[in-house]
């Protein structure tokens, strides 16, 4: 590995950040393609992806939780430059992810039924959530392999790579996915199967190819395996990042799970409200595309600065993405609001299935400024290590807010998925104050492998 760029300048920040954001929309790409055709098969096989994707988002908490880890720990050894121990910390997280994507693959498929059914997904979809379901874990070590090498690159400054792999791995996700779904290009006619097999063919392209990158320029080599003794005094820092975030993220997911359950049992209109939170879900993807992108430059800067000490700048870096993320989304939040209705007649036929996407972008533009706070500055407590604020904040103002506040909404006065998507304006504004109470008055900044290495000698 070569001598890291540290530098936190302007430019430097815009070097990071614009491949990141421009790989954000083309990942959104692929992750609109089978919403979009699935909606081509109607709104039963429309929410069987949404539900089966959501319950994958659940076992992915654990790579989740993986990645955050190494994205402390690589970036805040390169900005010590200590290099070895950002090689060790590299391979030591890809052998965790594809050893635990293996796990929770073979864990998911033989406990398929017992998932779903603790779902409670109407009867009617339940077949084709099954379905799906058990071919996108055949593709989850690969999905946990994919993620945690983009992660590796990005941790490292290294963002070119990933958004040319990533650009390659749309144009074939899309390919397969029509190919296979309508039988075009001379493929096999799927039907809705098709979407799921062309998931599983992307993850194993993407990771395939990054691998071959990672191992082509040094990032993989037998003496970057880190010895036993050196496990024993590195991976706990790595653990001690990975296991709030795992639980974060666990919480954030599972939570998720549990609003899907509760537009799923909405009084009235359960099936259209559950598709339309699919395509509504998939659509604030791809426009909050940007805000993802400042909260991993956030990760890796704040992480760059705090490994060589420099709180000061580390505060200052934080300051000026949350400035601009916020402008920048904000601005394109109120250019697509005049065509809410237009979007949702793109991603369904069935008018009920429209109103209820129109209500969801509703609720969801006006909380832009707040969702892309709270998401830029959760970046900044990954950087930092100190992921127990994510863990704290955003998993009580969901079960603490959101889902009390959706039920009493969705079920009890309005009867309709209408209530939930309020519900969850209202919990995103209180979130965003308390991170910011987090980032003005806690000390985030002391949870660093630094601190946590001062600490361990003293004890």
């Amino acid at each position: 590995m070569d001598k890291p760029d540290l530098s936190t300048s302007p430019r430097a920040i815009w070097r990071l950040t614009w491949p990141q954001l421009v790989m954000m929309y083309v990942m959104a790409v692929m992750t609109l393609t089978p919403v979009w055709t699935a909606g081509r098969f109607g709104a039963d096989v429309q929410a069987g992806l949404g539900m089966a994707n959501q319950c994958t988002l659940f076992l992915s908490v654990i790579c989740l939780a993986i990645t955050s880890g190494a994205t402390a720990a690589v970036s805040q050894s390169l900005g010590a430059l200590k290099i070895t121990r950002a090689n060790y910390y590299i391979t030591t997280t890809l052998g965790l992810s594809l050893a635990l994507g293996l796990v929770m693959g073979i864990l998911g498929w033989f406990f398929s039924g017992h998932i779903l059914e603790l779902m409670q997904i109407h009867e009617d979809i339940r077949p084709v959530a099954e379905t799906i379901w058990r071919i996108f874990m055949v593709g989850l070590p690969f999905q946990y392999m994919y993620t945690a090498s983009g992660v590796i690159f990005r941790a490292t400054r290294r963002v070119i790579p990933p958004l040319i792999v990533a650009s390659l791995v749309t144009v074939f996700h899309a390919l397969v996915c029509f190919g296979t779904s309508f039988g075009l290009f001379g493929l096999p006619q799927w039907g809705y199967l098709g979407i799921a097999w062309a998931t599983v063919a992307a993850q194993i392209f993407g990771s395939s190819i990054n691998l071959f990158i990672l191992y082509r320029d040094g990032y993989l080599r037998r003496g970057h395996i880190p010895p036993l003794v050196w496990l024993k005094k590195g991976l706990p820092y790595l653990l001690k990042v990975a296991i709030p975030a795992g639980f974060a993220s666990l919480v954030w997911q599972s939570g998720y799970l549990v609003l899907f359950i509760l537009v799923a049992s909405v009084p009235n209109e359960c099936v259209a409200a559950l598709a339309g939170l699919t395509a509504g879900l998939r659509i604030e993807g791809f426009i909050f595309m940007p805000a993802m992108a400042f909260n991993m430059s956030a990760s890796v800067l704040v992480g760059n600065c705090l490994g060589a000490g420099n709180e000061k700048e580390a505060r200052r870096v934080c300051l000026s993405l949350l400035r601009t993320a916020v402008l920048v989304m904000s601005l394109m939040a109120l250019v697509i609001w005049p065509f809410r209705e237009e979007i949702s007649q793109a991603f369904s036929t069935d008018a009920a299935t429209q109103g209820y996407i129109v209500s969801y972008l509703f609720y969801n533009l006006l909380s832009t400024p707040f969702s892309v706070a709270s998401t830029v500055l959760g970046g900044v407590m990954v950087g930092a290590g100190a992921t127990h604020y994510n863990l704290m904040v955003f998993g009580g103002s969901f079960w603490g807010l959101r889902l009390p506040l959706g039920y009493l909404l969705g079920h009890v006065l309005w009867g309709n998925a209408n209530g939930i998507f309020l519900a969850m304006l209202i919990s995103q504004v209180l979130q965003t104050l308390v991170m910011l109470g987090v980032f003005f008055r806690a000390g985030w900044t002391k949870h660093t492998m630094r601190a946590h290495m001062q600490h361990k000698k003293q004890a």
